[in-house]
C-alpha cells in the first residue's frame, strides 16, 4: 500500500485545479475564436461579400468544439501533474 506524502498530495489537489483553470482558459478563447468568426461572416454578409449565418450555425458547433479542446488540454495538464503526484508517492525520503 502506497500513502501519499503531503507534497504528493499537494501536487495532486495542485494539478486537478491547473487543470480546471486550463479547461476554461481553452474553452473561453475556442469560444471567442467562434465569436469573432460569426461578426466577421456577420459583416462581410452585410458587406455584401457573403451570404447572412445564424448565430446557432456558427456557436453551436463552435461550442462543441471548446468545450472538447477544454477537456483534451485540462485534462491532459490534471493527468500529467496526478502521474508526477504518483511517482512522488512511491519515491521514500531517504532512498
Amino acid at each position: 500500500m502506497i500513502v501519499a506524502s503531503r507534497g504528493a498530495r499537494i501536487v495532486a489537489a495542485l494539478s486537478l485545479v491547473a487543470g480546471f483553470a486550463t479547461f476554461c482558459v481553452v474553452q473561453d478563447r475556442v469560444t471567442a475564436a467562434g465569436a469573432r468568426r460569426y461578426v466577421a461572416l456577420q459583416r462581410a454578409a452585410i458587406d455584401g461579400r457573403g451570404r447572412p449565418v445564424t448565430i446557432d450555425e456558427i456557436m453551436r458547433p463552435t461550442l462543441e468544439q471548446s468545450v472538447w479542446r477544454g477537456v483534451e488540454w485540462g485534462g491532459g495538464v490534471a493527468l500529467v501533474g496526478l502521474a508526477a503526484a504518483g511517482a512522488m508517492a512511491r519515491i521514500r525520503p531517504g532512498s
